[in-house]
């Protein structure tokens, strides 16, 4: 028997106890398309099945992919190969700001150098 040591249950398997020891640990799987989280790596298997219609979710405890930002010692961030963009707050508003601009006019100059 495998006994918890921080609540009263027992388990005839260790994975039962691992599992449980997670919970009390607060191990959550997260889902890398909305803000749920779960308890169980099954239940966002399920999750992410049922609801985003995604099958053969990543095994590990992190989001899906690594982020494609890269920071320079410029102060600006490379969002794709030879597209720097400044790395400043985002805004509250849906107006185009400066930087905005700055961004997509980027992005336009990188698209017809192709």
């Amino acid at each position: 028997m495998f006994k918890c040591e921080q609540c009263p249950s027992t388990f005839t398997r260790k994975g039962n106890l691992t599992a449980d020891q997670k919970n009390h640990n607060g191990v959550r799987f997260s889902c890398t398309i909305c803000a749920s989280t779960f308890g169980y790596k099954t239940h966002l298997n399920r999750h992410m099945k049922n609801v985003h219609g995604v099958v053969n979710v990543p095994a590990q405890r992190q989001p899906a992919q690594q982020s494609v930002i890269r920071p320079t010692p410029q102060g600006h961030i490379q969002i794709a190969p030879g597209i720097f963009v400044p790395d400043v707050p985002a805004g509250g508003s849906n107006a185009a700001s400066d930087d905005d601009i700055i961004c997509m006019k980027a992005m336009d100059e990188f698209e017809n150098t192709g």
